[in-house]
């Protein structure tokens, strides 16, 4: 259901999930002030990288078993509570969790597709919880889930995302910060696809196809560990909405603003910077094309 993203305005920031900080409630502080969609924020300095998080035998944390209580993120409480007291205009919110490839890979090597189809059932059950929740507090939940190295999973049957596609969230889509398996993605049509364009090339004929369905583009635009300047992101930009195939303000009207991955290693000074650049590029590009 892309209807929901048409909420959101063109050039709409947000970030990939990880952020540096170790106190939930100052993580979410920073989401609801310095992003146009927020998230529940990913702190890996309390949970661990994006697969202990789900796989680690720390009782505390949201570890991979079918039989485990349905944990929720370290930051969940400190995000719905501020959701309920000031929710975003537009009603939208996302959600992360780590993808079932990227799971199995980490279980069982690749090609693991039975165990991906049980952990993505799993992760189904574990997201369909939190969506209930926000839709209680009035918000649409987009669900993004993050399955870095894709590519080389060898997850190749779009079926093993199917229980991800029915937890309720208003739209689904991927993140890979990897290369991107473009096939796989074309024939998951997927609401929204996030990945790194300062590393990776983009394909301009999947990507119109997402936009002709009415999806959204999350760019990863800014260099999360260099030191860059709004111009020299908005350059990226206008070559990346050019690659598309479609008139630069369709795609701009279509498209989110992302860091790269890797905001999670940054300190929360260089984090602050890094959604200050995306915030003033986003405003920039939108005076020059609207």
């Amino acid at each position: 259901m892309t209807g929901v993203l048409d909420r959101l305005g063109p050039l709409a920031t947000t970030g990939v999930g990880s952020l540096p900080f170790t106190e939930p409630g100052e993580a979410v502080g920073h989401v609801v002030r310095e992003y146009a969609l927020p998230f529940c924020p990913q702190l890996p300095r309390l949970e661990g990288d994006m697969v202990r998080e789900w796989l680690g035998g720390d009782p505390g944390r949201c570890g991979w078993s079918p039989e485990r209580d349905r944990e929720r993120p370290a930051a969940w409480e400190a995000f719905t509570h501020a959701m309920r007291v000031q929710p975003p205009e537009h009603g939208v919110v996302k959600l992360q969790v780590t993808g079932p490839a990227t799971l199995a890979a980490a279980l069982e090597g690749r090609g693991r597709y039975d165990l991906a189809s049980e952990i993505a059932r799993w992760l189904a059950a574990n997201a369909a919880g939190q969506v209930r929740r926000l839709g209680e507090l009035g918000l649409a939940a987009v669900l993004v889930v993050d399955e870095p190295g894709l590519a080389d999973a060898g997850i190749a049957d779009p079926r093993a995302y199917d229980p991800l596609r029915s937890t309720g969230a208003s739209a689904w889509g991927l993140h890979v910060c990897g290369r991107v398996p473009w096939g796989l993605v074309d024939w998951l049509e997927v609401d929204l696809l996030s990945f790194d364009v300062v590393r990776h090339d983009a394909d301009g004929p999947v990507l119109s196809r997402i936009i002709d369905r009415g999806g959204r583009i999350a760019w990863g635009l800014l260099d999360a560990v260099a030191s860059e300047e709004p111009p020299r992101v908005a350059a990226r930009l206008r070559t990346a909405l050019g690659t598309v195939g479609r008139e630069p303000e369709l795609v701009a009207s279509r498209s989110l603003l992302t860091p790269t991955c890797g905001t999670g290693l940054l300190s929360s000074a260089q984090e602050a910077r890094a959604a200050d650049v995306l915030g003033a590029t986003a405003s920039s590009m939108r005076q020059q094309l609207f």
